[in-house]
């Protein structure tokens, strides 16, 4: 035990969580029935108002609210240093002689009032010191985040918000199938050696890179087991309310960055990201392929092989517009931009030809199975030719000597229980761009660019209220069905933001919104029906990197904060999509920087044009106001290029043109992880098209013999 381990102990105690705790519900607390009564949902029995009231108040008072905190803080997952920081703060702020430090008061935080403990959440959001805007964003995004995944049954009826999906068919005549995957069984004996001679391939992984590669070494006759750390979900069981949800994702959800700047979500579960992803399909932008051209050797990138295997993904996901029903969200990108010219196209769906998927809950699997990412049908379709499967097993390394692997160690994440797997001609890392690194770096391979040159499209939100009487319902609509490309280039190298859509759910719609006090937070969730999301999404110029904690390995480590040109590019177009809110009637806009930046106005939509004088004034405040670090609230849903490819050698890259480690001759590597740079376009096309690819090649090495 070391001297940090004896001055900032593991384990957090009662005290220093109920001091966390106290701030939280500073955050989001009690409100007045007259508060909140305008903006209940039409079909809410008023009578039960005050019950509602009663038993949804703070996150201190909700069952189970403290124990997930707990759990959260107390993760294998979470890194050692974010738990140090959570206990040394919660000891710090119950303490007479460090307090001070933080609260400019004499008073510890228990022993402060609700109303002193709110104030103070405030001048942390607007002080000039960094730790405290980070504190603030930290403590207020856990506890409304918590406090709405514990939403009650009258909240989710106050706010008209179903809490999960309960239909039994998306469109009349759909008939879901009833297919489900059977496991491999896992050995039982500690250190025991499974010997698969006859196996060709070993994927690790069940995203979309390994759903492709799979289905691609399947039909070609190869023998394929696909390991998967995640948890397999058969699609009936997909009709999760927002916190069992969290099952599905990395870390429950709850990945962020060193800093606390960026909020990152991960699928983890059979399938990957595919079975949370949003259904968006859109291809590799020209300049990005001629990127990795030029700068990275990517000869491949610019020929017809590329759109080949790109077409062949498209074709086989039966990507389509045909029958999109836009969301409110969506009509307003579609709508506005051909009011003011802005370039706005629909989004090709993978709904592989039907007839509808007005599914909003899809973040949280398609139980419906029209989604076709990898649990849907790459590794359905892999299945037929042979391809086995096994979930809840994390590979935490891969033993290799002399350029070769020989064998991958594995764990059953269930028991505990580590076993050795041998035999396996081919290694294909499938982990996605948190994990495959990571596993590499586990392996011991030193390439400089291994988990490195983390790509994040960092995400931001522009809010826009069309008025209580709007109840847009996106649980019920598609989550992202259009883009608006107008700033999406604005140094003619493909930098810049897309306008899109987020999935619009009670804890996505609030944990981008500017906090502004409980009131106006427990105003703003009866808001979420009548609210418009726009996502602005970015392609980077800044590079971060991960790597495993080293006292935890399970943990991962994100270092990534997002440099000036690209907050810069994010708001040029945060301001087309106030345009856009604008002109199709939003009653209140509401700008991602601050909680003062905010526009409203009562003028009728058909009257409205965007040089009108009050919305310009607003605009140029918004414009003149940066998207600064701990002042605006960022996500990411995508993770690219820490072990970039390369055809200029292992001075550019982790791995060759056919996804070959360079450290290793019978080691790939087939995700988002190979990406050059960001691909500039949400992923999933792009890294299936890379998926494909390396699969094709790997398929000439095994039937050559390398």
């Amino acid at each position: 035990m070391g001297l940090q381990d004896v001055l900032f102990p593991m384990e957090v105690t009662d005290e220093q969580l109920h001091t966390v705790v106290l701030l939280m519900d500073a955050a989001i607390h009690e409100v007045s029935a007259e508060t909140v009564a305008p903006y209940l949902d039409k079909n809410f029995p008023r009578e039960k108002l005050d019950k509602y009231l009663e038993e949804y108040s703070r996150p201190s008072k909700l069952k189970g609210f403290k124990e997930l905190l707990r759990e959260a803080i107390s993760s294998n997952t979470t890194p050692t240093q974010t738990q140090r920081d959570f206990r040394f703060l919660g000891a710090s702020l119950m303490s007479k002689l460090a307090a001070p430090i933080f609260t400019n008061s004499l008073k510890t935080v228990p022993e402060m009032t609700l109303e002193e403990r709110e104030d103070l959440l405030k001048s942390w959001r607007d002080s000039y010191l960094p730790i405290k805007r980070k504190l603030f964003a930290i403590i207020v995004t856990l506890g409304i985040v918590g406090f709405v995944r514990l939403a009650t049954d009258l909240h989710n009826a106050a706010c008209g918000y179903p809490g999960r999906d309960t239909r039994e068919k998306m469109y009349e005549g759909h008939e879901k199938s009833d297919f489900r995957y059977e496991m491999m069984s896992k050995p039982e004996v500690e250190g025991e050696v499974l010997s698969l001679p006859d196996l060709d391939v070993l994927i690790v992984g069940s995203g979309a890179g390994s759903g492709v590669v799979a289905q691609t070494l399947s039909e070609q006759g190869y023998k394929c087991l696909v390991l998967e750390k995640g948890k397999y979900y058969h699609q009936s069981e997909y009709s999760f309310n927002e916190l069992e949800g969290t099952a599905l994702y990395e870390n429950n959800g709850a990945v962020i960055t060193a800093d606390a700047l960026l909020i990152i979500l991960a699928g983890s579960n059979f399938g990957g990201g595919t079975t949370i992803n949003w259904s968006a399909c859109l291809k590799t932008p020209f300049k990005v392929r001629k990127e990795w051209y030029d700068d990275f050797g990517l000869e491949w990138a610019a020929t017809e092989d590329y759109d080949q295997c790109m077409q062949y993904v498209w074709d086989k996901m039966g990507a389509a517009t045909k029958h999109i029903n836009h969301s409110q969200s969506n009509k307003v990108i579609m709508e506005a931009g051909s009011k003011l010219g802005y370039a706005v196209r629909e989004i090709y769906q993978n709904t592989g030809g039907h007839k509808a998927h007005d599914c909003g809950m899809c973040h949280l699997g398609c139980k419906h199975d029209i989604k076709q990412g990898s649990h849907a049908f790459w590794l359905r379709d892999a299945l037929k030719n042979g391809c086995q499967f096994m979930d809840q097993v994390r590979v935490l390394r891969i033993v290799h000597k002399n350029g070769k692997a020989t064998a991958a160690i594995c764990q059953n994440t269930q028991t505990g229980i580590k076993f050795t797997i041998t035999g396996p001609k081919k290694f294909i890392v499938s982990s996605g761009s948190l994990n495959t690194p990571v596993l590499l770096q586990n392996s011991g391979f030193k390439n400089k660019h291994i988990g490195q040159n983390l790509k994040l499209h960092p995400v931001t939100v522009v809010f826009g209220d069309f008025g209580k009487e709007t109840k847009s319902e996106p649980h019920y609509r598609a989550i992202m069905t259009s883009v608006c490309t107008e700033k999406d280039d604005i140094d003619g190298k493909a930098h810049g933001a897309k306008i899109e859509t987020i999935v619009h759910t009670p804890t996505m719609h609030h944990v981008f919104f500017p906090w502004d006090g409980s009131d106006r937070s427990r105003v703003h969730l009866l808001r979420f029906n009548s609210m418009s999301s726009m996502l602005i999404m970015h392609r980077d110029t800044t590079s971060g990197s991960v790597r495993a904690d080293p006292d935890r390995p399970e943990a991962l480590i994100v270092d990534y904060t997002a440099n000036k040109f690209d907050r810069g590019a994010m708001l040029e177009s945060a301001l087309i999509a106030a345009d856009m809110l604008y002109i199709q009637g939003a009653e209140e806009i509401v700008a991602p920087q601050s909680h003062t930046l905010t526009f409203k106005s009562q003028k009728p939509k058909e009257e409205r044009r965007v040089d009108d004088e009050d919305f310009v004034e607003f605009r140029k405040r918004m414009a003149n106001w940066p998207i600064e670090i701990y002042g605006t609230r960022m996500g990411s849903a995508h993770q690219m290029s820490t072990c970039r490819m390369s055809g200029k050698g292992p001075a550019y890259g982790a791995c060759d043109t056919r996804g070959k480690l360079f450290e290793a001759d019978n080691i790939y590597v087939a995700d988002a992880s190979t990406m050059p740079t960001a691909s500039g376009s949400n992923p999933m096309i792009t890294t299936m098209t890379i998926a494909r690819h390396i699969g094709l090649c790997i398929a000439e090495d095994l039937k050559s013999g390398l």
